[in-house]
């Protein structure tokens, strides 16, 4: 996982849909050197080699197939789709680097890319194999994806899950799938069932955002098969989103703007930023600003509105992103002005959807296991004072009342303990999962190490020395003993300079 290049688009919304197509099995290759990686690998593991998507590199791709519902083992199967990227070393390590993706939503196999190439690419497979497994739903593994409902995604001006929508999507996709065994549990026990596949003695676990609980679910149910683990921001066994989405990035937005005040420029320019955000918000309380989107591909006019709970969204995902979010303080000051120009201008606002999410999958994981433990009259408490209304919390419960999957038992939502040795990262200025999830993981994991990162936010677009990051991976997973690593690196990345005005080209 290559943090300088990797992180450029929003992963609890987006993968790329390129990856998505079928990959094209390249022919058996006739006079192959045996001293390549690839035939070397193709040589021990029951994978075929493949090209795939955007791909420069010739790996192996193969699929297991699965019971779709293991209490019913004769029933319907579904495949288990894996890349392998082979190690460079002709005697490579028996333990392979895993990505385990986040969202819910990410295919594992569309980042294959970042693994091939040269520079830092190759330092990840410089002696281990590179596993990428579709969890199931989403890329090659039985998707669990509806059209309708990304169309709804121009921008974060939408409602996310239109219930019209989510309606069909059920309709749909009840008709070829059990919509209730797409569980992290069950893919735990899918990559389980690919590791014994494929020989692996162990597995180094590397996992973002969602990932993180993948990883965590996966450590507790076959503990004795991960040799490391790496937590990029934790979403910890008890997260249920979206209760605690106002409250993280409340948070997080009152840290930047203490970081603007407190930056000469910064505080010069928007000295009173703080009470502009609140002017921002009182006048789209009383009316929504009007404003006309182009529709993707087509360019027709889509009329609209900033609501205060689009508005509120849009910051909630600028935030995510240090780049996006140091132009917040000038796009706040604009907009209480009535110009609301620099927050349209901002990717995280209309631009629509790039890259295939695995909607209903989200869903499928989401409501059983986050979401349908809120109770209603939770809502409203956890909102009040914040920037970011209760729309979207409603949203979610009404999308996953329609969605109709049995609730998993609460004790799903208990602490995960284990001995594993564990790298926990956590972004200070994270909006999604702030530090303090980490460190609540971090007191059930024994044998690891917490690193809050001051101007890490979820990713780490736009900061200097983020080299840092895939540093700290690669010895970690090299001799992971955590106390023993030397993170110094990580106080020295920086954040981007605040934006103080609209480019000219603007």
């Amino acid at each position: 996982m290559k943090f300088g290049m990797r992180f450029h688009a929003h992963l609890v919304l987006v993968v790329v849909a390129a990856a998505c197509a079928t990959p094209k099995l390249a022919p058996e290759p006739q006079t192959a050197a045996p001293s390549t990686p690839l035939s070397r690998a193709a040589a021990r593991l029951p994978l075929s080699p493949c090209t795939l998507p955007g791909v420069n590199e010739t790996v192996l791709c193969g699929e297991l197939r699965r019971p779709e519902n293991r209490e019913r083992p004769a029933g319907r199967t579904i495949p288990i789709y894996v890349v392998v990227i082979p190690a460079l070393s002709p005697t490579p390590r028996p333990d392979p680097w895993v990505e385990v993706s986040g969202g819910p939503g990410n295919a594992a196999t569309d980042y294959t890319r970042d693994y091939v190439g040269t520079g830092v690419s190759r330092a990840y497979r410089r002696d281990r194999d590179v596993l990428l497994m579709d969890a199931r739903g989403m890329g090659r593994s039985n998707p669990l994806y509806c059209e309708e409902i990304s169309l709804n995604r121009i921008s974060s001006l939408f409602s996310r899950w239109p219930l019209d929508s989510v309606r069909k999507c059920r309709e749909k996709l009840a008709a070829v799938a059990d919509l209730s065994q797409y569980s992290t549990g069950r893919t735990a026990d899918d990559l389980e069932a690919v590791r014994v596949w494929l020989g692996y003695p162990k597995l180094n676990l590397w996992g973002y955002s969602y990932g993180t609980r993948s990883v965590l679910t996966y450590m507790q149910r076959h503990p004795a098969s991960v040799r490391s683990a790496i937590l990029w921001g934790v979403v910890p066994p008890d997260y249920r989103r979206p209760l605690f989405y106002a409250r993280d990035s409340e948070r997080a937005m009152d840290r930047l703007l203490a970081d603007c005040l407190a930056a000469a420029p910064c505080a010069r320019a928007f000295p009173r930023v703080r009470e502009e955000l609140r002017t921002v918000l009182d006048h789209l309380d009383r009316a929504p600003v009007p404003v006309t989107l182009k529709r993707p591909v087509t360019g027709e006019p889509l009329p609209t509105s900033i609501t205060r709970a689009g508005f509120a969204q849009a910051l909630w995902v600028a935030l995510a992103y240090p780049d996006e979010a140091h132009k917040l303080p000038m796009v706040i000051h604009h907009a209480a002005r009535g110009d609301f120009a620099p927050f349209l201008e901002m990717d995280v606002a209309t631009a629509p959807p790039r890259r295939r999410y695995y909607n209903a999958a989200h869903l499928s994981i989401i409501c059983p296991e986050e979401t349908q433990h809120i109770r209603p009259d939770e809502i409203e408490s956890h909102h009040r004072g914040t920037f970011m209304p209760p729309d979207r919390a409603h949203e979610y419960l009404a999308a996953c009342k329609l969605w109709a999957v049995p609730t998993l038992p609460g004790a799903t939502l208990e602490p995960i303990r284990s001995d594993v040795p564990t790298l926990i990262v956590s972004g200070y200025m994270d909006p999604f999962t702030p530090p303090e999830l980490g460190d609540r993981v971090a007191r059930h994991l024994t044998n690891s190490r917490h690193l809050v990162i001051r101007h890490l936010s979820h990713e780490p677009n736009g900061m200097s020395g983020t080299d840092c990051l895939d540093r700290l991976s690669l010895a970690f997973v090299a001799k992971p003993e955590p106390a023993k690593l030397d993170a110094r690196c990580a106080t020295r990345m920086g954040p981007p300079a605040f934006v103080l005005s609209r480019l000219p080209s603007q």
